[in-house]
């Protein structure tokens, strides 16, 4: 698979020294419904390859982790086989270790997986193993007011149609696919509604008590490469706000046809960049979407403060050796 190049412009590709021993975490809830037999499929593969290979299931809860730090630190590579939910809540592991981590699609959109043409093909893994090189990547923060800590997320976080529409998945019990999205997307488009919120971006404020689309991003990487988001990149130590004032239905039907057509939105997004953005929701409360979840299994309270940052450590992303090599500078680790 190919990707779209949109990472390339400031990115160091840096050798591997060493790949002799692969952890494989797999979702077995991943919305794929395959995931177990891909794990046993790469397991089985690298075996013959003649790598040393373990095999764990994920954990729902980040801090269950902490039990496979020493297993994730001794090893050369993380092989991460579910959706982009499944990559968020190993990121504080995968930065703290500096792990090198290769994600294989298991999940409904996959974003980060098909980000950087990563593929369910084990030759394909192999290709990228035989190439060694891998990115440094960096991924946000959310913190503030109800929240423990520092929550971890890599794609994008936001509030509006998706958010609204993520919570309602999340409601929901049984498989998710295509089907589940549109019928709580168009629940969502029934009683849609935005929030009011201040924003201010490293010290500026930018949004003062408006009503409107939100989204924080540090990737560019959207469902159907939608690209509300264009110019962010997690190469860069910043994050990108985009904001559509007064956002309306129609605004969420031109999403819709553009997705359909996988072709960029083309939307009226204001766009606000920085190392730190702090977000004061107004009202009302409010969903919250990161990474394709419903945040907290709550919404953000009215009144309350969150703020995103940028984490200082970042991953390493080991990529398929057809990644934008042409423009990207090369190193040794």
């Amino acid at each position: 698979m190919k990707n779209d190049c949109s990472f390339s412009q400031q990115e160091v590709l840096t050798t591997i020294r060493e790949l002799e021993k692969v952890l494989i975490l797999y979702n077995p809830i991943s919305s794929a419904g395959n995931t177990a037999e891909l794990a046993s499929d790469f397991e089985d593969f690298l075996i013959k390859q003649r790598f040393s290979v373990s095999v764990y299931e994920t954990a729902k809860k980040m801090k269950s982790y902490q039990r496979i730090v020493a297993d994730i630190a001794a090893s050369n590579l993380i092989v991460v086989i579910g959706g982009d939910g499944t990559v968020r809540k190993l990121l504080p592991l995968l930065s703290q270790t500096h792990t090198p981590v290769y994600v294989v699609p298991g999940g409904n959109e996959s974003l980060i997986a098909r980000s950087y043409g990563m593929t369910t093909q084990c030759t394909d893994l192999l290709q990228a193993m035989t190439a060694g090189k891998y990115l440094e990547q960096y991924y946000g923060l959310i913190s503030g007011e109800g929240i423990q800590g520092k929550k971890p997320f890599f794609i994008m976080a936001s509030m509006g149609f998706d958010s609204l529409t993520i919570k309602r998945i999340g409601k929901r019990k049984g498989p998710i696919n295509d089907a589940a999205y549109a019928w709580c997307g168009l629940n969502a488009l029934v009683s849609l509604h935005h929030p009011v919120i201040s924003v201010i971006v490293d010290g500026n404020t930018v949004i003062d008590q408006q009503s409107g689309y939100l989204i924080v991003a540090n990737s560019a990487a959207y469902a159907r490469n939608l690209q509300l988001v264009p110019e962010a990149n997690p190469s860069n130590q910043e994050l990108v706000l985009g904001f559509l004032p007064k956002a309306k239905h129609q605004h969420e039907w031109i999403k819709l046809t553009r997705m359909l057509q996988h072709k960029p939105a083309g939307l009226p997004l204001q766009y606000f960049s920085g190392k730190q953005i702090t977000l004061t929701l107004h009202h009302p409360s409010y969903p919250l979407q990161v990474d394709g979840d419903y945040f907290r299994n709550r919404d953000i309270e009215e009144g309350a403060t969150i703020e995103f940052s940028i984490h200082p450590e970042p991953i390493r992303v080991l990529v398929p050796p057809d990644y934008c090599i042409q423009s990207t500078a090369i190193k040794s680790a």
